[in-house]
């Protein structure tokens, strides 16, 4: 296949995995693009045009339909909301390849939903800048992601087997894993579920496993990063030094100490129970992220934000749920406040799943199979 004019090899790699194996674009669809445009001026929702304009015309060139919508709208913390106009044109799409940090559906319930409803494809779009779309995280075959977060189930399949995980900062946490499956009203995905088969909720790069479901939770946590959509509207960065501790016993958080980020997440906590419940002060639940190249540099990514956001979907990262509560009639919004930790060890069931880091199934028969039929982009890096 020739490469579209002005687009870069490298980019084009990338692209060709959103569209022909993640989007799985096709003649005749209408496809639908939407971004911030304070995103290309300095905002959170940080967008190139040149990359939208990329994405825009390698989709066009396999037949389809595309639109885009520049949204020019200020989200208020507790008020986000899906804008009338660009609803109704997803509402209308067969795909919708969403730019932005602020209509990420993993919080907003409402949207979520109404993408079931509609049966569009939502594909979040993790390289918004034409560096981004050049790394090696976005050039990795989808299909050997996908294998990988697939593979990464293997481990987590039998009903309430022990876990323990630590980490060289003083994690120590053990309690039962869960089957969703075997849970009655729990929301969620089986672990070793295929996306497409589950639902219209298709981000690219893939990122993190589902949510793995616990019991008899107990031990400690120590932390010092978290996903930044809810950090931005706390105060605090998205990473800092001072590790927060959160001591847990039977599934709940009986303390959080530290600095000024633990009295930060405190605070919020508190001010969300009282919007879905007792719930925030749950401790039931931890994923992990599954892209093995998952990692740029400052270089090709001076946004903290969103080098957080890349750094959250490697394996080194595991992180907990603060708090496990749903949306509800009255605030429609996914609490997701995440504690990040990197370098942990976690064994189930006596068995080595993590190493320091270190996701074990990477090494396995079918992940490095997928990785072979792809010789000439980034596969699975050694282990250093």
């Amino acid at each position: 296949m020739s490469n579209q004019l002005g687009i870069p090899k490298a980019a084009m790699n990338s692209l060709i995995q959103l569209v022909d194996h993640n989007a799985q674009v096709k003649p005749g669809m209408e496809v639908l693009i939407g971004a911030h445009i304070d995103g290309a001026w300095g905002s959170e929702n940080l967008v190139d045009p040149v990359a939208v304009s990329w994405v825009q015309s390698v989709v066009a060139s396999r037949g389809a339909n595309v639109s885009v919508i520049w949204i020019d709208e200020i989200m208020k913390k507790h008020k986000w909301r899906v804008p009338p106009i660009l609803k109704g044109a997803v509402a209308n799409a067969d795909l919708f390849i969403n730019f932005s940090l602020d209509l990420a559906i993993e919080e907003n319930a409402e949207f979520r939903k109404g993408i079931e409803e509609t049966k569009t494809w939502y594909v979040r779009m993790f390289p918004v800048t034409t560096s981004l779309l050049m790394s090696e995280w976005a050039q990795t075959p989808h299909e050997l992601v996908v294998m990988c977060r697939h593979v990464s189930s293997d481990p987590l399949m039998n009903h309430m087997a022990k876990f323990v995980m630590t980490d060289t900062n003083g994690t120590e946490l053990e309690g039962n894993i869960l089957d969703p499956v075997k849970r009655e009203g729990i929301p969620g995905m089986a672990y070793n579920s295929w996306r497409r088969d589950h639902g219209h909720y298709i981000p690219w790069p893939e990122w993190v496993h589902p949510p793995v479901n616990c019991k008899n939770v107990n031990g400690v946590l120590f932390f010092d990063c978290m996903l930044p959509y809810w950090s931005r509207y706390m105060g605090i960065a998205p990473a800092w030094d001072e590790p927060v501790r959160v001591d847990v016993k039977d599934s709940r958080m009986v303390k959080i100490s530290g600095g000024k980020e633990a009295d930060a997440i405190s605070h919020t906590l508190k001010e969300l129970e009282g919007k879905v419940g007792d719930g925030m002060q749950k401790f039931d639940t931890f994923h992990f992220g599954i892209h093995p190249n998952a990692k740029v540099t400052k270089d090709q990514c001076p946004n903290e934000i969103y080098r957080r956001i890349i750094d959250h979907s490697h394996p080194s990262n595991m992180h907990w749920h603060l708090g496990s509560a749903p949306a509800n009639e009255k605030y429609n919004f996914y609490p997701h406040v995440t504690a990040d930790h990197r370098n942990c060890t976690l064994k189930v069931a006596d068995k080595l799943a993590w190493d320091n880091g270190y996701m074990v199934c990477q090494q396995d028969k079918k992940v490095l199979e997928v990785a072979a039929k792809y010789p000439d982009l980034p596969g699975i890096p050694e282990r250093l």
